[in-house]
């Protein structure tokens, strides 16, 4: 169970930067370990790429820590956080951080992302729907957004990650909303994410990811299985034709779309990561062989059904086409 609010501040946080600032001071000792690890063991000095990524991100934890605490002072001791102005300082650094991560995953595991076909940037407000596609994917998906379109996005996200002390305090700070599922409490989170989606403005781009979890092929049976138990067939048939995909849920999708009729729709897919889930796994692909593919539909609001029975079919039938996008480009 995630601690409350203020444990987190006064206890977790605290903790974090002693750990992050104990593991670097015996970073050299785990880089000496790392690279005798690597004199036995193939793989082009992976197990060194990965304490060099994870070095880079504990620096650029203690960054951000120390950042936010910095912009939390300026803020009249956290008085004027909302402020437009101090709203406009945290973008700027979560901007700054994403591109330095961004840097140290290039260097430490070749990790590149190619954009097929990418929309021409344009204003207006967009509703962002993307699929999970393993770890990073979020990350990938929220840098480009800031850094290659200078949107503002305000994401829904899952509780857990909260536990993560920078996101924690800075995702916090910021126009996005973390949710648990939890059947009971599922119209509070329907209305969360209807609030965060309301009055978006020409930069802004709300993000949600409607499968609700990363793919795993567990995760998919599971949810094809909730899907019958709930007497969904036609649903279920559908979901069990795409291998490398969740199928999605709705009812966030047509409450953002409610509190921002005027927007435009994004559909999202990334490939290469799908298939990366464990640690081991991710250990075994470093260094990346292949470029992360991705791919951006911009569809205009007019083409977007309105109602229930219509939205559903409609997203089933781009999480087909997304489907059948990733499976194109699965390497061999």
């Amino acid at each position: 169970m995630l601690p409350a609010r203020w444990v987190r501040r006064i206890v977790l946080t605290p903790l974090a930067v002693a750990l992050c600032a104990a593991l670097l001071c015996v970073s050299p000792l785990i880089f000496a370990v790392a690279a005798i690890v690597d004199l036995f063991v193939a793989g082009n000095w992976r197990t060194v790429r990965l304490v060099y990524f994870l070095s880079g991100y504990v620096v650029l934890e203690l960054i951000g820590l120390a950042a936010m605490f910095v912009l939390w002072i300026r803020a009249g001791f956290g008085v004027a956080l909302r402020s437009p102005r101090v709203q406009d300082a945290h973008y700027r650094f979560m901007r700054w951080w994403l591109m330095r991560v961004n840097k140290v995953a290039r260097r430490a595991f070749h990790l590149n992302v190619k954009i097929e076909d990418p929309p021409t940037p344009r204003d207006g407000p967009v509703l962002v729907f993307c699929r999970h596609a393993g770890p990073g994917n979020s990350l990938l998906l929220i840098g480009t957004l800031l850094i290659g379109y200078r949107r503002r996005p305000r994401i829904v996200m899952l509780a857990k990650l909260q536990w993560e002390p920078l996101y924690d305090v800075m995702l916090n700070r910021l126009p996005n909303k973390f949710i648990q599922h939890d059947p009971k409490r599922r119209h509070l989170y329907i209305d969360a994410i209807g609030e965060l989606a309301a009055g978006l403005g020409d930069r802004d781009a709300f993000v949600l990811f409607p499968e609700g979890k990363d793919f795993t092929p567990r995760v998919r049976v599971r949810a094809i299985d909730y899907l019958r138990k709930k007497g969904h067939d036609v649903h279920a048939d559908r979901a069990e034709k795409m291998e490398h995909v969740l199928p999605p849920r709705h009812n966030g999708v047509m409450a953002a779309m409610r509190a921002a009729p005027d927007a435009d729709v994004v559909l999202v897919a990334h490939s290469v990561l799908e298939d990366v889930g464990s640690f081991k796994e991710l250990w075994t692909r470093i260094p990346f062989d292949h470029a992360v593919a991705a791919r951006y539909w911009r569809i205009p609001v007019s083409e977007v059904p309105s109602t229930e029975d219509e939205l559903i079919a409609w997203l089933y039938d781009w999480w087909e086409r997304i489907d059948g996008w990733i499976h194109a480009r699965m390497p061999a």
